[in-house]
């Protein structure tokens, strides 16, 4: 074909399809130009970076889930088609990766014991839905999330094999935690903006839940800080110290926790930068803070040292029995009791129920809880998950569940540690504690019950499973798919 008939045809066709596209938007019509916007980008990074195209939407899904949280989760190519971002991705990814394994003969699963663990949650889970779906239909299958986000896992670690595929996928979390600091502050000061003007068919494109992102941030400022090359380190470290200021004066005290977890391991191994670093920067700023309540009498300072101190003393408080006073804090006693209230009444029906298979998915976690908790208040409670992963998987799926899922945090834990002992490679060190930070912040909140959560939480460990744990796997480490399973995904 002619050269300028080939590049007038495209016109024309471009110029038909953007008036198309145009008239869809003036009608508020958004799902096909939506869907063009993200196929234009996608086949654009295609070309550019070599990379297939799940690889490239399960980068795009990551950037979207930090920095637009929630808003971001409740996307729909269209009103009434309960398909949001993460389902989508599994899908995309999910089809090309069992292609791939499908001519090789093989499954997408290492022979280790991590991915054996995180098999046996997706088997025991699986299972136990299968029972409850003719029970309660669509409820277990939204409960269900919790098992099947697992999936993440299999598909980051398959393709953060080839390393431009993890360059990029690392590259995804970096970008979405540097964005999302300054995003999180806007969003705190604006809100009304963000949930009235930057919205996509009636859904704010970004909406926060507060603790979900406070945990991104000390996860993502992790990966941040052991990624800097000495070049780049004064502007990530400088915002690796925000962040840790952030945490300290922020209400979120699952991922003060979890941020805490991460450093005691660093420790532990002896990688000692990042807790030093922190610790000198909470230390010049606490002495800051002191001196202006001493000194100068100031307000601010007072309300924040009360604000720390309450938030502090309210986490070791397990039944709540404390009396707080300052502003940011006087409701930490209440919440304590929430959730210990919430957690005695699920562990207690699982037990007098049914201790070993768990109530199973679909079932109502909050009944038992609503009755005692707030039996005289008609408010509507829409929460179905008892801010804890522990005691979520308990009431699900019973002893057999909670056994596995503790046995998947062992392995978890002896991964961790050997790669800080025995590997000399920070974003590998980063990776494993900033899943910890997600996990330590799950056993709090409801993180890993929803796809905020969730899907960062198992592509990270996806992609740390990449990472040589000891000089021998790196000299071992398993080959990427076939020339031809590769040039099948754009490889």
């Amino acid at each position: 074909m002619d050269p300028r008939f080939r590049t007038a045809l495209v016109t024309v066709i471009a110029a038909v399809l953007a008036a198309y596209l145009g008239s869809e938007v003036a009608q508020g019509l958004l799902f096909l130009p939506a869907a063009t916007c993200v196929a234009i980008i996608a086949v654009i990074l295609v070309r550019l970076m070599g990379l297939g195209i799940d690889t490239i939407v399960i980068g795009l899904v990551l950037f979207g889930y930090l920095v637009g949280n929630r808003g971001f989760a409740q996307l729909m190519p269209a009103r009434g088609v309960p398909l949001l971002p993460a389902e989508i991705a599994l899908m995309l990814g999910g089809c090309w990766v069992l292609v791939q394994y499908a001519f090789r003969r093989e499954l997408p699963v290492r022979r280790d014991a991590l991915n054996w663990a995180i098999l046996a949650w997706l088997v025991a889970g699986t299972v136990r839905v299968l029972f409850d779906v003719p029970r309660y239909g669509i409820m277990a299958l939204r409960d269900y999330a919790t098992v099947y986000y697992a999936v993440f896992f299999f598909l980051v670690q398959h393709m953060a094999a080839r390393p431009a595929a993890r360059r990029y996928l690392v590259g995804c979390l970096l970008l979405g935690v540097v964005v999302l600091g300054p995003v999180f502050a806007l969003f705190q000061s604006f809100q009304s903006f963000f949930l009235t003007h930057l919205v996509v068919a009636g859904v704010p494109l970004i909406y926060y839940k507060a603790d979900i992102a406070a945990t991104h941030l000390a996860a993502g400022s992790i990966l941040l800080f052991h990624w800097a090359p000495p070049k780049h380190r004064w502007w990530a470290w400088t915002i690796c110290v925000g962040i840790t200021l952030f945490l300290l004066a922020f209400d979120s005290r699952s991922s003060l926790v979890g941020a805490l977890f991460a450093s005691g391991l660093l420790l532990l191994a002896k990688r000692w930068r990042m807790p030093a670093v922190q610790s000198l920067a909470a230390v010049f700023a606490l002495s800051g803070v002191i001196l202006l309540a001493a000194l100068f009498d100031n307000a601010w300072a007072d309300r924040k040292l009360e604000g720390l101190e309450d938030r502090v003393t309210s986490v070791v408080d397990i039944g709540g029995q404390r009396r707080y006073q300052s502003e940011e804090s006087y409701f930490k006693g209440d919440n304590n009791r929430f959730r210990l209230v919430w957690w005695r009444n699920v562990l207690e029906e699982t037990w007098a129920t049914n201790p070993v298979f768990g109530l199973g998915f679909g079932a109502d976690l909050a009944r038992g809880f609503l009755q005692e908790y707030y039996a005289d208040s008609g408010e509507d409670f829409s929460a179905r998950s008892p801010h804890s992963i522990l005691v979520t998987i308990t009431g699900r799926t019973g002893l057999v569940g909670l056994l596995i899922w503790l046995s998947f945090c062992f392995v978890l834990l002896q991964r961790t540690w050997r790669s800080l002992r025995h590997t000399e490679e920070p974003i590998a060190w980063s990776l494993w504690c900033g899943a910890w930070v997600i996990l330590i912040s799950a056993c709090f909140g409801v993180v890993l019950e929803g796809p905020m959560g969730a899907v960062i939480f198992w592509s990270t460990l996806g992609l740390a499973n990449t990472m040589p744990v000891t000089a021998r796997e790196e000299e071992t480490a398993p080959a990427p798919a076939s020339p031809a399973a590769a040039e099948l995904v754009g490889g």
